[in-house]
């Protein structure tokens, strides 16, 4: 077998390829496996030239040993072989990584999700700043379960048992209509919020913790229909007779009161009740009108309902509580509804004298569980009506004529009222009329 050999031309073919493949500046392994290769194949043709040269000069050697020195360059030439092999592979993992990293600067990259933002057991006190998602999306700590109790703008704490916090909060207002039927309802008369937080741990209080702490500052506001009934005055029709003298008086078929039912929706604010709106009046029963004769041989005179004949009228009003002269209400729009009169108090007032505006007949004088409390109301037979309530006592009674100027109450608190006043209204043909227009 013939051995053949790589010539120089070969080595700097080799030495170019690999020479490409490295880095500028950068003696890679590739450059150093051609150097060791180019030094090893010197020293072999060294090896040769010197053989050469001991084959002319001694032309009697045995054979055997030129086979000898042939299987020494075979070998040497199949390592060589095997180093090129390696060095080619290494060239190609050398460059491979640069070419990689390359690629990797010139690619672009893709954007990953941001990581869910978690609350931290201990929360940073400028989780504002550090978290903008809370100011975004702040649902997102109403799902990791912390929630903060303010009532009317105050922090009261912060718990991580938000539903618990909200059902203690709803039993609190059930609490207050367990007595009331289906159609009252209540709701938190100042303002009480439970909102997505965050807090540390040393702030974090249990549902029963944080509702314990705001019991005493919740105020509840509760909302029931009332119903009551009251008389409806009956009308008394007179009959003159002139064949009579006037101290003849007969009546000849007796009147009856008819009956309206009045639907109030009433307002309590902690149990003390501080609004009433009537949604509804119905006449459940008509009144039947008394008929009277009267003589009238001497010409005719008033008819009271005492049966006494008595002053009339003057037509004109004074004041009816001598006590103060002190409006604390006038009549106008209060609490979703029409004041239908004035509210006079001064202080001390309670116990003071209330006085008739007018003469007239008490059309009324008791307390029928309105909002009225203890009141009077007077028909000066002209039209002309006067309604004087919130009284402690009464000083009259029903179907009594009263002079102008008669203590006929006494003023109190009674009814739907905050405070000792009177109440005091004017009405022309059942139309409320402002007071202020007829007293000063």
């Amino acid at each position: 077998m013939e051995t053949k050999f790589i010539s120089r031309d070969g080595y700097k073919k080799i030495e170019h390829v690999s020479g490409k493949k490295a880095k500028a500046g950068q003696i890679g392994f590739c450059k150093k496996t051609v150097r060791f290769v180019k030094r090893l194949f010197a020293q072999i043709n060294s090896d040769i030239n010197a053989a050469k040269s001991r084959k002319q000069h001694a032309h009697s050697e045995p054979k055997r040993n030129f086979i000898k020195k042939k299987a020494v360059i075979t070998a040497m030439a199949c390592t060589v072989a095997i180093i090129l092999s390696c060095a080619t592979v290494a060239s190609a993992l050398d460059f491979s990584a640069p070419a990689k990293a390359a690629q990797a600067e010139t690619e672009p990259q893709a954007i990953s999700e941001p990581a869910p933002l978690l609350l931290a057991e201990s929360a940073p006190e400028n989780y504002n700043e550090v978290s903008s998602n809370y100011i975004e999306n702040p649902d997102i700590f109403m799902e990791l379960g912390y929630s903060a109790l303010t009532v009317d703008g105050e922090l009261i704490g912060v718990t991580n048992q938000g539903s618990e916090l909200e059902e203690l909060l709803e039993n609190y207002l059930a609490q207050a209509r367990k007595d009331y039927d289906e159609t009252t309802t209540t709701e938190f008369a100042n303002s009480v919020e439970v909102t997505p937080a965050t807090a540390s741990s040393a702030q974090t209080l249990s549902a029963e913790e944080l509702f314990a702490a705001a019991e005493g500052k919740l105020s509840v506001s509760l909302f029931t229909d009332w119903s009551y009934e009251v008389d409806m005055e009956y009308e008394t029709n007179v009959t003159y007779d002139e064949t009579k003298d006037n101290s003849y008086t007969e009546v000849t078929k007796e009147g009856e009161n008819g009956k309206i039912v009045v639907n109030l929706k009433l307002n309590y604010v902690d149990g003390n009740l501080v609004d009433s709106v009537v949604t509804d009046t119905k006449v459940t029963k008509e009144p039947v009108a008394e008929e009277v004769t009267k003589g009238s041989k001497q010409g005719e005179q008033e008819y009271s309902l005492s049966g006494e004949a008595s002053g009339s009228s003057t037509g004109g009003f004074i004041w009816p509580f001598p006590h103060t002269h002190n409006i604390t209400s006038l009549m106008e729009w209060r609490w979703g509804r029409m004041h239908n009169g004035i509210d006079i108090a001064g202080g001390d007032d309670y116990g003071q004298p209330i006085i008739a505006a007018d003469s007239g007949v008490v059309t009324f004088s008791g307390n029928d569980g309105g909002g009225y409390g203890n009141y009077v109301m007077i028909d000066h037979g002209n039209g002309y009506m006067t309604v004087y309530g919130h009284a402690s006592e009464l000083a009259c009674s029903t179907g009594q004529y009263v002079n102008q100027g008669d203590t006929i109450a006494y003023a109190g608190s009674t009814g739907n009222s905050t405070g000792p006043h009177l109440h005091f209204e004017i009405r022309l043909n059942g139309e409320y009329q402002d007071p202020l227009n007829y007293v000063s």
